[in-house]
């Protein structure tokens, strides 16, 4: 469909700082200008990358955190920390191009993450090591370097 939706968020993007930012004097409306176009940049690069992103990082985090259930003990000290995992891996699979049922399953996940994070020092009692924290490390390098376009250099201007 012609425009895509990446073509008329540039097109307004476009606008708004030939059309309009000229003609702003007030100071902080200048500034809430200056941000909707940081945020409509930002808009415009994930229009087309989020479903891909979604993807990569769903497949990345899921493999992750099926390592780190399997790793953990089965016990009671354990056992929320397992429930918490294994809620996140029953998330329903969903289509590719659905972005947000992806994106929700993308949520579960992270939630699971946090928790382990959050309860680090169980976690390393129950596995016996530091090995599923370097894992939960790493995979937020990985998805810190698959984000990192979408907002480097959006947001390197100045934000008001």
């Amino acid at each position: 469909m012609r425009p895509t939706t990446r073509e008329l968020i540039d097109a307004i993007v476009t606008a708004l700082e030939q059309e309009v930012a000229p003609l702003v004097q007030d100071k902080w409306a200048a500034s809430v200008l200056r941000s909707a176009t940081q945020l409509l940049n930002h808009l415009s690069l994930r229009v087309d990358d989020d479903a891909r992103v979604l993807i990569e990082d769903n497949k990345d985090v899921r493999y992750v955190l099926e390592t780190v259930y399997r790793s953990l003990s089965v016990n009671a000290d354990t056992a929320s920390l397992r429930a918490a995992v294994e809620e996140a891996l029953q998330t329903t699979e969903c289509p590719h191009h659905d972005v947000v049922a992806l994106d929700a399953r993308n949520e579960a996940y992270l939630v699971a993450v946090e928790t382990l994070l959050k309860h680090r020092s169980l976690v390393r009692q129950a596995t016996g090591g530091t090995s599923v924290q370097e894992q939960l490390r790493e995979y937020m390098r990985r998805r810190l370097k698959r984000e990192h376009h979408l907002y480097f250099p959006v947001f390197t201007g100045p934000p008001f």
